[in-house]
């Protein structure tokens, strides 16, 4: 994903990205049914994810989604399954309220914390508790807090 729009923009996006995958391309009135405002609000936003190249746009003609569009509709989708596992298997919230709150959380947090919370999910994955042994719990913590580091490192060195 290039550079981020607003949380916003990336609302509707994603409601575009529904619509047109239910039926084929998008009609206005039928995005401001769904994102329950006017039709001129949503004309305004069509303009300008359209103006950042994401969908295609014209007057009284169904929107659509670009190849760059997709490339962001996809990257969301990535953000809000990184932030519904961290959410549910690392701080161990409801799956429901996990979902919930990623849909809330994508569209704020920046693309370097996502890609950390994924680096843990993976280091945890790989690792899980094997740092601590028999240690006692803030000794384990500690371990664990240095292993993440070294494995973080690691990885970048690859890069």
């Amino acid at each position: 994903m290039k550079e981020r729009v607003s949380g916003a923009l990336e609302s509707y996006l994603e409601q575009i990205a529904e619509l047109q995958q239910e039926h084929g391309a998008v009609r206005t009135s039928d995005l401001a049914e769904r994102m329950g405002c006017k039709r001129s609000s949503v004309t305004n936003a069509l303009q300008r994810l359209s103006e950042k190249g994401l969908i295609n746009y014209q007057a009284y003609r169904p929107v659509t989604l670009t190849e760059d569009g997709q490339k962001t509709i996809s990257a969301l989708s990535r953000y809000h399954g990184i932030l519904a596992k961290f959410l549910g298997e690392i701080l161990a919230f409801p799956e429901d309220f996990a979902q919930q709150e990623a849909c809330r959380l994508e569209h704020r947090v920046s693309a370097q914390t996502i890609e950390r919370m994924r680096a843990y999910l993976e280091f945890a994955d790989k690792w899980g508790n094997c740092a601590c042994d028999n240690s006692s719990e803030v000794k384990c913590q500690e371990k664990s807090r240095e292993a993440f580091k070294k494995f973080l490192n690691r990885k970048i060195e690859k890069t």
